[in-house]
């Protein structure tokens, strides 16, 4: 007989399956579809099978295959971040392709404007440029939705085709280096680069080096003691300030005077072919910063405030106009962090190329669609888009079937997490319940 104990965890998974379980459904059936299409076209129901089992190959079990897939989720990452901090404002930010490209050009352009400094002040600063340009991107829409009264949609999407031809003229003009044959531009700074993680042992040789990373180290302890001293059972203990930062501080320390020899002594990723980088870590990081900016911060509440409410919130005294430029300056600083990682990590020359094109923003809208908006969500929808993309080239490889099938893919996710009310109808499922929202996850073209 269970006790009365196991009835709140009971209730908690119910309540977590329920939530889950549209996005699962959705994602069968465009699985399924997506079967269904490659049999009507190929003729040969083999070929379904033998086309997924080339992408789940290629995305996971091939040479660097699950490193390539974690290197498609970073930006992956960024970018459904920063779509779905606009859905919770209820807003559209259908322009993080154009933030993404901004972020890139910023990166590449204080690469090579700021070479000489040490990686310490270097790499930070990039980020924060990249960043700034985000921002700047999408807090112009951001600005004229709030003073004019000018759709988001609209505005952002015109933002998208500036920011592409902007970039062209930069990269083949007055960025361009001039002693390659390619159009790109410069390579940037070493000090710059975001690491590779075959390059760790290497870089940490440098003493400035293994004092970024110790500060980072610091950084993340002083976080953790601090999200445990805020638990009730240490609620009385008493000096937490004090052993916060002491914890910090001897993490840092440990961490400088340790790492250096134990990743000389001991390292696993060796592979000097292998792209993943560094990168991977900062949009986790971002995923964590989201979570507490919505749920644990006065904006953050604000901000779900004006996407639930827009009426309510004005009535409680909510500043609409910098809640919707604040939220549309965050979510392009996301994005042009992603385009950061791009050009920072992942870019063979390490530079911006002419011919630059992801497809990653408009790919995320489906990720935060998928996740509902939750942070921890976008990072497993990025990873499933990540492995989709990284296999579509053994798929089409291996059964002939085209790779951008996979784009078909994720239009039926888009399509069927998008009209939870169809899914529904078409599958005589009973209403949600407590807990799990069919409620737009943005107020549309009305907003």
């Amino acid at each position: 007989m269970s006790s009365i104990t196991d009835q709140p965890a009971r209730g908690a998974l119910s309540k977590t399956l329920d939530v889950l379980s549209m996005p699962l459904i959705a994602m069968t059936l465009a699985f399924g579809g997506g079967a269904l299409i490659i049999w009507i076209t190929s003729g040969d129901l083999g070929t379904v099978f033998t086309a997924y089992a080339g992408m789940i190959n290629g995305a996971f079990f091939k040479t660097r295959g699950l490193s390539e897939t974690l290197v498609a989720t970073t930006p992956y990452i960024f970018l459904a971040l920063a779509v779905s901090l606009g859905f919770k404002a209820g807003l559209f930010n259908i322009g993080v392709e154009g933030q993404f490209y901004i972020g890139a050009v910023s990166a590449a352009w204080a690469g090579v404007a700021f070479a000489g400094l040490p990686a310490l002040i270097h790499l930070p600063l990039m980020l924060l440029v990249s960043a700034t340009g985000g921002a700047v991107w999408g807090m112009i829409p951001g600005y004229l939705k709030a003073k004019t009264g000018a759709h988001e949609v609209i505005n952002t999407i015109m933002m998208n085709y500036i920011a592409f031809r902007l970039v062209e003229y930069l990269v083949s003009g007055p960025l361009r280096d001039l002693k390659s044959t390619a159009v790109q531009t410069e390579r940037i700074s070493r000090d710059a680069e975001l690491w590779s993680l075959h390059q760790i042992p290497a870089r940490l040789s440098d003493p400035g080096n293994a004092l970024f990373v110790s500060i980072l180290v610091a950084f993340g302890a002083i976080i953790l003691a601090r999200w445990l001293f805020a638990q009730p059972r240490w609620a009385r203990v008493a000096n937490r300030a004090m052993m916060m930062w002491g914890a910090g501080i001897a993490s840092g320390i440990i961490a400088f005077i340790a790492l250096p020899p134990l990743t000389r002594a001991v390292w696993f990723f060796t592979d000097q072919y292998d792209r993943m980088h560094i990168g991977l870590f900062g949009a986790l990081a971002a995923a964590g910063f989201v979570a507490w900016l919505l749920w644990k911060t006065t904006l953050g509440f604000e901000m779900r405030m004006a996407g639930a409410n827009p009426d309510a919130a004005r009535y409680a005294g909510v500043n609409s106009t910098r809640t919707i430029v604040v939220t549309m300056a965050i979510s392009g600083a996301l994005a042009g962090m992603a385009g950061a990682t791009e050009v920072l990590g992942v870019s063979i020359c390490r530079c911006l190329p002419l011919f630059f094109s992801s497809g990653y923003g408009f790919e995320s809208i489906a990720i935060a669609l998928l996740a509902k908006n939750s942070p921890l969500g976008i990072v497993f929808g990025a990873f499933l888009f990540g492995a989709m993309r990284n296999g579509s080239d053994l798929m089409e490889l291996n059964s002939g079937v085209s790779k951008y099938v996979i784009s078909l893919i994720q239009g039926l996710v888009l399509l069927f997490v998008a009209a939870p009310l169809m899914l529904r109808a078409l599958l005589r499922m009973s209403a949600p319940r407590a807990g799990e929202s069919d409620a737009p996850l943005t107020r549309g073209w009305g907003g």
